[in-house]
């Protein structure tokens, strides 16, 4: 599993973030509800009986993650085009 392939989605999929970052998807499943994971989000779906929850992972942001580098690194990195994109 590569940096592109990850690029590849809008929201990774648990079990290939799980595979990237080389962790049970467990593990990601609890962090993410818990909010201990940047990089994403969680949120109980409600009316279901079975407790199912809906995960939202930003391919960015994992791959920052994964690189060590915080949400500020990533901004100034970017600082061009996020200018752009506010522009317009």
């Amino acid at each position: 599993m590569t940096e592109n392939d990850i690029k590849q989605y809008d929201n990774v999929p648990v079990t290939v973030a799980a595979k990237y970052l080389d962790v049970n998807p467990q593990y990601l499943r609890i962090g993410l509800q818990r909010n201990r994971l940047p990089f994403g989000s969680a949120v109980q779906v409600s009316g279901k009986e079975d407790g199912r929850w809906s995960y939202q992972i930003s391919p960015g942001a994992l791959i920052n993650w994964k690189e060590g580098k915080s949400l500020q690194d990533w901004i100034s990195e970017n600082k061009t085009y996020l200018k752009t994109l506010l522009e317009e």
